[in-house]
């Protein structure tokens, strides 16, 4: 019986995949098994006779259940099977017989679904849950997103999207799964397949998918392994519940919240620019030894926001440029990171969703070539990854590096450039703030 439950199955997937089962068939073709060493190996043991003669008691069941038929090998009746087809007018019984729900069936669940979910949900949410509707009701396949064979996950799924997609604020990822799926872990099932339907549907995190990964999409939807501070030195002063804040009080930084972010109004930027930077240690590395205070733009604000920044942290960006553009103050803004692939689309991403005339900060060829020796080797296909950037509008402030690094096959980590580097340049106010289309690709930084 085993055997009969298995070659069944088999059939009835072959004819849920096929023409005949979305109404389009060319020719009025039968669903057919072939019994080969590929579709049936154990069939063909040549160690023992004893698999090859309970597939044949199964296939001889199947027939006279009249729910298959059987072609024998010529001259090999009753001792070698060449194929089996399903019988199309006990399509039926098959299921009956498997006790198995019909695909159209399951496919008229995901459909309900799709549609329940997508009342109120984000438009990036509901493109996606119409067109997994509209697939499901045309007998197209949704195994990109969801199996059909499990409609909890489906739930989950459909749920964890329709309330990523309306997050306001930041959180924990286990408080989401906690509070939306009724579970601390149960978000990790779906979450791939929630960053990935974003990606795909949102072409505000199809960038931050290209250049990072998943967790990275989560959080720019709000969802986050744990609550996150953004790390502040410098020039800057607000105010929180009545209280002003200057952060050039605290030594080497100030860490602050998002919730902290969304309350604070900005009262005093005395910086004269602003940088970004990527990695923790090297905002460390700059905030304790950074450019000297003195002389024209000599006051900095560094901001580490880690990596690619989501819609809060950009929201505290927004709040420092918007209280610049106010009061009249001509601010430059830096970011600095990685000499690579991510650290390129990290200031892509930064600049085109925030802060439209940013400017790289020791990201250029001269950097690269006076830290050659911490460089790293990459591959061929991180080659070709960087080779699109090349190609790419976007990326123009980064070609003559990024032509650097494919002749030479290096990328740099903004780790290893040295304190000491920072120490030895300062903004050259003459030019200080400069478009980033001008020539020479914006404010530029002059060694004394």
């Amino acid at each position: 019986m085993k055997e009969a439950v298995s070659l069944l199955h088999l059939l009835l997937d072959k004819y849920e995949h096929s023409a005949l089962y979305k109404g389009t068939p060319r020719h009025n073709r039968r669903i057919w098994l072939p019994f080969n060493r590929r579709t049936l190996p154990r069939y063909f043991d040549d160690t023992t006779a004893v698999y090859k003669d309970d597939i044949n008691e199964a296939a001889r069941l199947l027939a006279e259940r009249e729910l298959v038929e059987i072609v024998w090998e010529r001259f090999e009746e009753g001792n070698l099977i060449k194929k089996i087809a399903l019988r199309p007018d006990r399509i039926a019984d098959a299921y009956l017989f498997l006790g198995r729900r019909p695909r159209e069936a399951k496919e008229d669940r995901v459909v309900r679904l799709a549609r329940e979910y997508a009342g109120g949900a984000a438009p990036w949410v509901r493109d996606f849950l119409h067109l997994v509707a509209e697939r499901a009701e045309k007998g197209e396949s949704v195994a990109r997103y969801l199996d059909l064979d499990d409609p909890e996950r489906a739930v989950a799924l459909f749920k964890a999207l329709r309330e990523a997609g309306r997050l306001e604020e930041e959180i924990p990822r286990r408080i989401f799964s906690q509070r939306v799926l009724g579970s601390t872990k149960a978000f990790d099932a779906v979450a791939g397949t929630v960053a990935r339907v974003a990606a795909e549907f949102d072409p505000r995190f199809r960038e931050t998918a290209a250049g990072a990964g998943r967790s990275e999409v989560l959080a720019e939807l709000g969802i986050v392994d744990n609550p996150q501070h953004i790390f502040i030195s410098g020039g800057l002063q607000f105010s929180v519940a009545g209280r002003v804040i200057d952060v050039a009080h605290f030594h080497p930084d100030l860490g602050i919240s998002t919730e902290m972010i969304r309350n604070m109004t900005i009262t005093a930027l005395p910086a004269d620019y602003v940088i970004t930077i990527e990695n923790l240690a090297a905002f460390y590395s700059f905030v304790k030894s950074g450019p000297r205070k003195s002389g024209p733009g000599g006051n900095v604000l560094a901001v580490y926001l880690g990596g690619y920044h989501n819609t809060l942290r950009r929201r505290f960006l927004f709040k420092i440029r918007e209280f610049a553009d106010q009061n009249g103050r001509q601010i430059a803004f830096f970011h600095w990171g990685d000499i690579d692939f991510g650290g390129f689309c990290v200031f892509a991403h930064l600049r085109d969703n925030c802060l439209p005339r940013l400017q790289p900060l020791f990201m250029d060829e001269a950097t690269l070539t006076r830290y050659r020796k911490y460089c790293l080797p990459f591959n061929d296909r991180y080659a070709k990854k960087l080779r699109r950037l090349r190609e790419d509008e976007r990326y123009r402030v980064f070609h003559p590096v990024i032509a650097y690094m494919l002749q030479h096959r290096v990328r740099l980590e903004q780790e290893c450039v040295g304190s000491d580097v920072k120490t030895r340049f300062r903004p050259n106010r003459a030019i200080f703030p400069r478009h980033p289309e001008a020539p020479g690709g914006g404010c530029r930084l002059q060694e004394e």
